[in-house]
This record gives C-alpha cells, sequence and structure tokens, in this order.
C-alpha cells in the first residue's frame, strides 16, 4: 500500500518575503524526493495567488483580511501544489482554493482538489505558522507594526 508507506521529512525551504497589491506573503518550498527547487516555478505560484487572493486590507482592520499570509510551493510527486493562508479578524486563518500544476506545465496553475487543505508535509509549516501569529502578533511586545516585522523574519527551518 502506497499511499501508507512510512512518513519521511522533506526538505523546507524557506523563501523571501514578497509584496505585491497590498499583500505580504511569507513563502516556503517543500521538495519531495528527486524535485528540485525551481525559481521560475515559485514565482509563478506567487504570481497566481496574488491574483486570487481578495484585496488587501491592512493590520489595523478588524473585519477583515490583515493583508499578511504565507504560501507554500510543495513540488510533489504528481504535481506542483500551492496552499495559500492569509489572517483575518484578528485570529483567523483563511485560505484560497488550493492551486495545482501540473509538472508538463508547471507555471500554469489551475485550481486543486476543493476539499484538499494540504499535506502532512504542509501542516507542519501550517502548525509552525499558527505559532508563530500566536506568539508575535497575538502574544508578543511592541506596536502592532514591530510585531508585524517580527513576524515576517520568522521562517520554519
Amino acid at each position: 500500500m502506497e499511499h501508507l508507506r512510512k512518513f519521511s521529512p522533506r526538505c523546507v525551504l524557506p523563501l523571501p518575503v514578497m509584496e505585491d497589491h497590498g499583500w505580504a506573503l511569507k513563502r516556503y518550498a517543500i521538495l519531495a524526493e528527486g524535485k528540485g527547487f525551481d525559481k521560475n516555478i515559485a514565482t509563478a505560484a506567487f504570481s497566481e495567488a496574488v491574483r486570487r487572493l481578495p484585496p488587501a486590507s491592512n493590520l489595523t482592520d478588524g473585519a477583515g483580511n490583515h493583508g499578511v499570509g504565507f504560501q507554500i510551493v510543495h513540488f510533489a510527486e504528481t504535481a506542483v501544489v500551492s496552499p495559500v493562508f492569509y489572517w483575518q479578524w484578528g485570529s483567523v486563518l483563511a485560505n484560497i482554493e488550493q492551486m495545482r500544476a501540473k509538472w508538463e506545465t508547471p507555471t500554469l496553475f489551475g485550481d486543486g482538489v476543493e476539499e484538499v487543505l494540504g499535506c502532512i508535509w504542509e501542516m507542519e509549516v501550517v502548525s509552525f505558522e499558527i505559532s508563530a501569529w500566536k506568539n508575535t502578533l497575538l502574544g508578543g511586545v511592541g506596536t502592532p507594526t514591530e510585531r508585524l516585522a517580527n513576524y515576517l523574519e520568522q521562517q520554519h527551518r
């Protein structure tokens, strides 16, 4: 049963934070065995994410999103999968529909499986980001702007 094989960690690469259209996204690449990082694919995933995200608001908007989130570009066995999450209402993590590109056309992102939030390797990054947000933005010291800068500097390794 190939789908129940023993868990093996995957390489997680922290990527630079990118900003566009008011959004600041922390970014990560996850590499399945035998897959390498490709900057063009990661850039295409970011562009598609910004296109799909709702209009960015700001950190002081308590009724909407904060224009801050994170993106994972998973260079998986069967496709490039890219879940994108963003923060709203202070403590709520939202997401856009999962993006997926076939290996034959790895920079053309369509929709992934609608009900899928992410795989176990992606959820490790999500777990880290939840803790970072909780401990920095909702529990850190300094002004909200200073706490946001601190949050954006923290990356899963």
